[in-house]
């Protein structure tokens, strides 16, 4: 191993440690004092999320996300064709591009005078 291996390797093992020594002391400092704290947070989550106004603005946050994501699929809906169209003649044209240079390169390494037919038959000249 490497120096800088070893030392990444004592590194992540610091980073273990220190995880799970602050797992612990939470976990101890969480037990002292007991359930209280944790049942005044869920009580106080409980009374939220049923009041009356939170409801109604989860619900018309809920409305919204459901218009808005039937607007989206309504929009890819219609340009889906435009673009599949688009990407088509992109691909095309790509296609020509490479068609005609290699045409072009065949053509040029025929002018070159290098051997134009290789096979089994006819090997290359050294």
């Amino acid at each position: 191993m490497t120096s800088r291996t070893v030392l990444e390797e004592m590194e992540k093992t610091m980073k273990k440690f220190v995880f799970l020594l602050g797992l612990g002391i939470g976990f101890v400092a969480g037990s002292a004092m007991g359930r209280g704290p944790y049942e005044s947070l869920e009580r106080n989550a409980r009374s939220v999320a049923q009041d009356p106004v939170v409801r109604e603005r989860a619900a018309q946050a809920r409305d919204t996300a459901v218009k808005a994501a039937g607007d989206a699929a309504s929009t890819v809906k219609e340009k889906a064709p435009e673009v599949a169209s688009s990407v088509s003649g992109s691909v095309s044209d790509a296609a020509a591009k490479i068609t005609d240079r290699g045409q072009s390169d065949a053509a040029q390494s025929d002018l070159a005078g290098g051997d134009a037919e290789v096979g089994e038959d006819k090997p290359l000249s050294s």
